[in-house]
């Protein structure tokens, strides 16, 4: 038997932190292959006697059988047996759940930086690949509606040349759920090291590469989706903040006389 094959009917017994346990380990699976417990635990912020009670509840007698199993196991089975971490019915209210918790938790000391460095009117950078481009095209309609100058290199050689081009006044958005991605994970790096731009991620809420090496991070919710191979992860909680951060910037900035109609 492999991991799916053991933990998925166990699924629905979980709790919200159990799910964040669970959801670390099937988009985590090689790199937890070679984890001790105490690594896991530190991980997932949690404790290894944390650990070891989830591992009993998705029917596991212990670490050692999990990592056995875990050996085994075939990524790729998620989309078989586990297409979503949580049940579909379940789907809609945690979608909105979701949504209201990125825009709850928004961290508007860090929000109010951005804005007051937009007030400066610098040149807006856009980073994102994949399914995240959809987020930066958001974001370049509505900030070039705005007035700023946004460049959005989508080829992967555009944006590997534009790095040799980045100013230091400029604002470098950086849009990516996972903050895994590698590539942007480099570019950061290779501005940070060339520039004195500041870099500005929204990525998930988990701990991850790019919020790290960001000068500023907005994190967000959104429960990770798995078909056919394919990632559907919602991006509308970073929709949300994009919109949020521009309606701020219209309030501060006073753009609008008072009783001018605000359309995008």
């Amino acid at each position: 038997m492999d991991f799916f094959e053991i933990s998925s009917k166990y699924i629905k017994t979980l709790n919200e932190a159990e799910k964040e346990i669970y959801n670390f380990i099937v988009h985590n699976m090689e790199e937890i292959k070679k984890m001790t417990i105490r690594e896991l635990a530190s991980k997932t912020f949690t404790s290894p006697a944390t650990i070891i009670r989830f591992l009993r509840k998705i029917g596991f007698s212990g670490y050692s059988e999990f990592i056995s199993i875990l050996k085994y196991t075939d990524k790729d089975l998620l989309e078989i047996y586990n297409p979503f971490v949580i049940s579909q019915e379940k789907y809609r209210i945690e979608y909105l759940k979701n949504i209201y918790e990125s825009v709850r938790v928004l961290d508007w000391v860090k929000g109010d930086e951005i804005v007051k460095r937009l007030i400066e009117n610098p040149r807006l950078i856009v980073m994102a690949r994949g399914f995240n481009k959809s987020v930066g095209h958001y974001f370049e309609y509505i900030f070039s509606g705005l007035g700023f100058e946004v460049v959005f290199p989508e080829d992967h050689y555009y944006r590997k040349m534009l790095l040799n081009r980045i100013r230091d006044e400029d604002l470098v958005f950086i849009f990516s759920y996972s903050g895994e991605d590698k590539e942007l994970i480099e570019n950061i790096e290779r501005i940070k090291a060339k520039s004195k731009a500041t870099i500005i991620s929204i990525t998930s809420a988990n701990n991850n590469s790019v919020q790290n090496l960001s000068h500023i991070n907005l994190y967000v919710f959104a429960d990770y989706i798995l078909y056919n191979g394919v990632e559907f992860t919602s991006r509308v909680s970073m929709i949300c903040i994009i919109e949020l951060l521009a309606y701020r910037y219209i309030e501060t900035s006073k753009k609008f006389a008072p009783n001018e109609e605000r359309k995008f």
